[in-house]
């Protein structure tokens, strides 16, 4: 038996527990970045366009406890969605009320679902991959694709729907284990689906059923255990697409079909048109495969990877838990490919699965370090950039190298310093510096979340007042405030404020801003049942006020070149 000399026995023993000192501090590192990426951008804004507005009106609606049961946009009834993101969005604007404005208060359900869903991809992704502790790299995939970045940070229905895809998605894998609770796992399965079906109705369920029929191929599911669990499952499901349903129904059966019939099936179909109409799909093609970059790029990477040991059958027998997400992948796919309607946000449901699935590829040597060298470069420079912009708009000289940026953003606008956000952008740095000098341990794909990071958070600190000014609805709408007749705002004849063209975002937004609840006219030539009119002039679709009509007033966002709003009064 040999003994290594004291020098070098002295030398291990500090530079293991190093080691295991740097692995535990980017294990704490990992969760910062993750949490930090999730608060960039959610707070300290107002709600912006697309989706946002009404989902707020619907929010508002239910915090005043105005009605509980029929989402409401302003003083319209809107069911397009099931309420649960408002309900959830009502509770957490409440709860914080003494201290957060609505919308923010809001966002703290959005965070909430968020964090669910991180959890359950992180300790699937454990499970399946083998890891010695929670997977940090599959939410980091979920969240920090392209499609997903923005949208995670809006208050939409979307975002619980991903949070019970992913609690589902969680559970059905589980169940190809012959030692798998099937009460335990089936019930989470059903839960999950009962959250996807009141966030945004039968998709995602529908997907998930699908899903959970199509793994009775794989003989790891053909088992009495499984089909227990799919008893529990519905059982958990029940609830949830039971109880708020009846409920429209009893308050409104004319609301209930046209949310049950019109916005599932008629939007799927196409018989009825409510916005979202696909282009072509060689565009969704190209949309999607852009989109779901990383994540989906490097799920197919770990396939073909896989592919190369042994048959796409045999992977399937030999590891149907990958296999039934891959089922859930290609399902909901072939189910957006096969539906008349088609927006982005509509695949932010397939990032979980993807997410665990492609935290199980292993980069070859020469592309962690390209990939690594790249993400350093590159998101270095991008930061640099922002923090450029920050000082020019800060300087007013914001038309110097500005680029595109006036087709979206007012260049005239000065930023004022505010402490608060460019410590948040300090912070921010820190954490990529210290990614950086822990590289080695966090990975390439890590270091490439980390540079993200940094980019989208120092822009959602350090931009983020400008970005607001262009995308809110606050300034134009406090300036209507000022140019409305007091006789608009009492409770006389004609007191009412009408809308023509004003989509359910603006009328949300009036409401929320200025609380003027518009009624929504179908012509002019209802216009008379109020004394002022608010018109919506759009570039493609100009207005001509009829005769009879005054406008008073104009207006729109900063840097917002195709609408204006049009406040009109009677002559008569």
């Amino acid at each position: 038996m040999g003994y290594l000399p004291l020098g070098r026995s002295a030398q291990l023993s500090t530079v293991i527990p190093s080691t295991l000192t740097r692995t535990r501090v980017a294990q704490w590192l990992c969760a910062a970045l993750l949490l930090a990426f999730l608060v960039a951008g959610m707070f300290d804004r107002d709600p912006w366009k697309a989706d946002e507005p009404y989902s707020v009106g619907m929010v508002l609606n239910f915090f005043r406890g105005h009605d509980l049961i029929v989402p409401r946009v302003a003083a319209d009834p809107f069911v397009e969605k099931p309420p649960l993101m408002y309900w959830s969005g009502a509770l957490c604007a409440r709860l914080a009320s003494s201290v957060l404005p609505v919308f923010q208060g809001a966002q703290i359900a959005v965070l909430a679902w968020l964090l669910v869903a991180s959890a359950c991809v992180g300790r699937l992704a454990q499970r399946l991959h083998g890891k010695a502790s929670f997977d940090w790299l599959a939410p980091m995939l979920m969240l920090g694709s392209f499609g997903a970045v923005e949208n995670v940070h809006k208050l939409t229905a979307d975002v619980p729907q991903l949070a019970g895809a992913a609690l589902a998605l969680a559970a059905l894998p589980r169940l190809a284990r012959s030692d798998a609770s099937s009460r335990l796992w089936g019930l989470q399965l059903g839960t999950g689906a009962g959250i996807a079906f009141l966030s945004k109705g039968l998709l995602v369920p529908g997907v998930l059923a699908l899903t959970c029929l199509a793994a009775l191929l794989l003989p790891a599911y053909r088992t009495r255990r499984y089909a227990a669990a799919l008893a529990w499952a519905v059982l958990a499901v029940l609830p949830w697409v039971v109880i708020w349903p009846a409920l429209l129904w009893h308050a409104s059966p004319s609301l209930f079909i046209e949310w049950f019939w019109d916005n599932n099936f008629g939007r799927f179909f196409g018989f009825v048109h409510l916005g979202g109409e696909r282009k072509s799909y060689l565009s969704d093609f190209a949309s999607l495969i852009a989109l779901t970059f990383p994540a989906g790029w490097l799920a197919i990477g770990a396939l073909v990877a896989a592919s190369r040991i042994e048959s796409w059958r045999r992977y399937a027998v030999s590891r149907p838990e990958l296999a039934v997400l891959w089922g859930y992948v290609v399902l909901l796919v072939a189910t957006l490919a096969t539906s008349s309607v088609m927006r982005d946000i509509y695949i932010l449901s397939i990032f979980p699965a993807l997410g665990v699935l492609g935290a199980g590829v292993r980069l070859p040597n020469w592309l962690e370090k390209t990939w690594a060298t790249l993400a350093i470069v590159l998101m270095s420079a991008l930061g640099l950039f922002v923090w450029t912009r920050w000082g020019l708009q800060l300087t007013g000289n914001g038309h110097v190298a500005a680029g595109p940026i006036g087709k979206w953003l007012p260049l005239d606008y000065q930023l004022a310093f505010s402490p608060g956000l460019v410590l948040g952008a300090l912070l921010l740095l820190a954490l990529w510096i210290a990614a950086i000098v822990l590289r080695r341990e966090l990975g390439a794909l890590i270091l490439g979340f980390a540079g993200l990071t940094f980019v989208w958070g120092t822009l959602s600190t350090l931009l983020l007042p400008w970005v607001n000014e262009a995308r809110s609805y606050r300034t134009p709408f406090a300036e209507l405030r000022e140019a409305l007749p007091r006789a608009a705002l009492s409770g006389a004849p004609k007191a009412c404020a009408g809308s023509l063209g004003v989509g359910d975002s603006e009328r949300a937004m009036l409401d929320y801003f200025i609380d003027v609840r518009a009624i929504q006219l179908a012509d002019f030539a209802h216009g008379s049942r109020c004394g002022v009119l608010l018109l919506l002039d759009k570039a493609d679709a100009r207005v001509t006020p009829p005769a009879g009509w005054r406008k008073i007033w104009q207006g729109g966002r900063a840097g917002d070149h195709n609408e204006r709003f049009l406040l009109m009064v009677g002559q008569n």
